[in-house]
């Protein structure tokens, strides 16, 4: 996967001249969902933007690859956190052709991603509104206010 250095991310659906920016992302989170469904994995793509600047992304890698917790939300964080200088994510934006999992949500508050634009729910193991809201969370401390969520519909 290629890591690539730059930004974006509300709470309501959304299609404005202002959202050009978001359907760029998205689009490109679209093309790397199909690269995971061609390689037998769960499709699913994101990438992480960082003052207009894609600085990571991923395609999903299970069930396929032989890591179990290899999903593109916490590959991208895993990569944006390695590289060095380590950025500040607080104003960065990850988005995802799908919502964050219980799991992918942790490594997002724990990596302070300050936004997050998405596509679709994951229903019962979603992050944001499942019965383990770690994306909403207000309530954890440490990580600070949580991330603001978009709902991107390419379609509204």
């Amino acid at each position: 996967m290629e890591t690539h250095l730059s930004p974006f991310i509300a709470l309501t659906p959304m299609r404005s001249p202002a959202d050009v920016p978001h359907s760029r992302w998205m689009d490109r989170c679209d093309e790397l969902a199909q690269q995971a469904k061609r390689a037998g994995n769960t499709a699913v793509g994101a990438v992480l933007v960082l003052d207009g600047v894609a600085i990571a992304e991923a395609a999903e890698e299970t069930p396929a690859g032989p890591r179990p917790f290899a999903h593109a939300e916490l590959l991208v964080v895993e990569r944006a956190l390695m590289l060095r200088p380590r950025p500040d994510l607080r104003n960065a934006t990850l988005y995802s052709t799908v919502e964050p999992c219980v799991l992918c949500g942790f490594a997002v508050r724990e990596a302070r991603i300050g936004r997050l634009v998405l596509a679709r729910s994951a229903g019962e193991i979603g992050g944001t509104d499942s019965r383990f809201p770690v994306l909403t969370a207000n309530w954890v401390t440490r990580w600070g206010p949580p991330p603001e969520i978009v709902w991107f519909r390419a379609d509204t």
